[in-house]
C-alpha cells in the first residue's frame, strides 16, 4: 500500500509539474498573472494527496481536500491537451519561430475545457439514478409463500464513500430514491465509509431509518473501511448506523435463501491473514439449509468462479465504479470479467455497480451513479 501511495504520488507531481512548467511559459509577460496561477495549480495539486490520509477536519483543510479532489478530476484532460500543445509547439518551430505573446487562446482552452468537463461530470455524480434488474432464480426447495406470486426485491447500495467529501445527505439521496420500491432487504457491498475524519454516524442513521426493509440492513467491507483507518472502527461505525455486518459469515433469510457476505481481498495486505475461502464460509451451513440458493456479496468482482464453483446463484459486487472518468474505463473493463452490469454465465447471475459515490473526484463520466433495485424470482427446479 505504501508502495502504490509512493507511486501515485510521483506521478500527479509530474503531472502537475508539467502543467506549471506550461503555465509559465505560455503566460509569459502577464505579470502577476503568471506566478498566482502557477501557484494556484501547484496548491490545488498537493491538497489532495496530502490532506487525504494527513488532513484533519478544520473548514480550511476540508475544503482545500475538495477542491484538490476537483483538481485531481481535471487534471489527467489539462495534462493531455498540454502534452498537445507542446507536441504542436515542437512541430510549430520547423516552419516558425516560436511565439513571444501570451498564449490566452490556448491557456483558455487548457484550463477551460476541463472545467466544464469537470462541472458536466459532477452533476453527473452528484445524481444517482435507479437501475432496475429482474432475475429469475431456481430453487430445489419449494418457493416460500412470500415468494410466490411477488418477488423478493433486493435495494443495493456500493460504493457510497461518505467521509469529508461525500456527506450524509448523498446516502439520504439513495435511500430516498429506493424507498418507493419497498425492498425486502438493503445490501450494502462496501466502501460505504471513505474516512473517519467527519463520518456523520447519527446521519447514517438517520439515512437508513428512511427505509424498514422487513429483512434488515446487511454490509459487507470493502477496501476502503479498510484504507480509512481500522476495520474493527470502520466495523464499528457501519453497525452503529443500523447495518448488520457479514464478514466471512452467512445468514438465513426468510427460510428462501442464504445471504453471504465476504471480507475484502484487501485484508490480506492490511491484516496479513488472507480471508476465508467461500467452501470455508459454507462449510457450516445446517443440511436442512444447504439446497437453498446463495446470494454472494462480495465487494471487488474478482473472484466469479470460485462463487461458480461453490454453487452461488447471485454475486452482488460494486468497486469497479465503471472507470469513473474517461478512459479509465478500459482499465477496468481488461480487470474483470464482469466491470459493470449483468453476466449470467454458469448458473450465476453476477450484478457489479458502478456505485453511488466516488472516490477522489467527486466526478463521473463513464457511467451514471446508481442505487440497484434487483427483484429476484424464484421458481421451482422441476424434480
Amino acid at each position: 500500500m505504501l508502495k502504490f501511495f509512493v507511486v501515485t504520488g510521483l506521478g500527479l507531481a509530474l503531472l502537475n509539474g508539467w502543467i506549471i512548467w506550461w503555465l509559465w511559459r505560455a503566460l509569459e509577460h502577464t505579470g502577476w498573472l503568471r506566478p498566482t496561477l502557477c501557484l494556484v495549480v501547484a496548491v490545488l495539486g498537493v491538497s489532495f494527496p496530502l490532506l487525504y490520509k494527513l488532513g484533519g477536519d478544520s473548514t480550511v483543510e476540508v475544503w482545500l481536500l475538495r477542491a484538490g479532489s476537483f483538481w485531481l478530476g481535471m487534471l489527467f484532460y489539462v495534462f493531455m491537451l498540454v502534452l498537445i500543445m507542446d507536441i504542436w509547439g515542437l512541430a510549430s518551430r520547423l516552419w516558425a519561430d516560436p511565439p513571444v505573446a501570451p498564449r490566452w487562446g490556448a491557456a483558455l482552452l487548457v484550463m477551460g475545457l476541463p472545467l466544464v468537463i469537470g462541472c458536466a461530470s459532477w452533476f453527473n455524480a452528484a445524481n444517482p439514478i435507479v437501475r432496475q434488474y429482474d432475475l429469475t432464480i431456481s430453487t430445489n426447495d419449494p418457493v416460500p409463500q412470500a415468494y410466490a406470486q411477488s418477488p423478493l426485491i433486493l435495494g443495493v447500495l456500493a460504493d457510497m464513500h461518505l467521509g469529508r467529501i461525500i456527506t450524509a445527505p448523498r446516502l439520504v439521496r439513495a435511500m430516498d430514491l429506493l424507498a418507493p420500491y419497498k425492498p425486502d432487504a438493503v445490501l450494502y457491498v462496501g466502501d460505504i465509509i471513505d474516512d473517519h475524519i467527519l463520518v456523520d454516524v447519527e446521519g447514517m442513521a438517520a439515512a437508513l431509518a428512511r427505509v424498514q426493509p422487513r429483512l434488515g440492513h446487511w454490509v459487507v467491507p470493502g477496501n476502503h473501511e479498510y484504507i480509512s483507518g481500522s476495520i474493527k472502527d470502520s466495523l464499528d461505525i457501519l453497525r452503529r448506523s443500523g447495518m448488520q455486518v457479514l464478514r466471512d459469515q452467512w445468514h438465513i433469510l426468510d427460510n428462501a435463501f442464504v445471504l453471504v457476505g465476504r471480507d475484502d481481498v484487501s485484508r490480506h495486505a492490511f491484516e496479513g491473514t488472507p480471508r476465508k475461502s467461500l467452501p470455508e464460509i459454507l462449510a457450516d451451513i445446517p443440511h436442512e439449509h444447504r439446497s437453498l440458493p446463495i446470494f454472494v456479496m462480495d465487494h471487488q468482482p474478482s473472484m466469479l468462479d470460485e462463487a461458480r464453483t461453490a454453487g452461488a446463484v447471485l454475486e452482488l459486487s460494486g468497486h469497479t465504479h465503471f472507470g469513473q472518468l474517461w478512459p479509465f474505463h478500459w482499465v477496468v473493463e481488461s480487470m474483470y470479467e464482469n466491470p459493470m452490469g449483468l453476466l449470467i454465465k454458469n448458473g450465476l447471475h453476477s450484478v457489479v455497480s458502478a456505485g453511488v459515490g466516488t472516490w477522489g473526484p467527486p466526478m463521473r463520466n463513464t457511467s451514471r451513479a446508481e442505487v440497484l433495485i434487483v427483484k429476484v424470482h424464484f421458481t421451482q427446479t422441476a424434480q
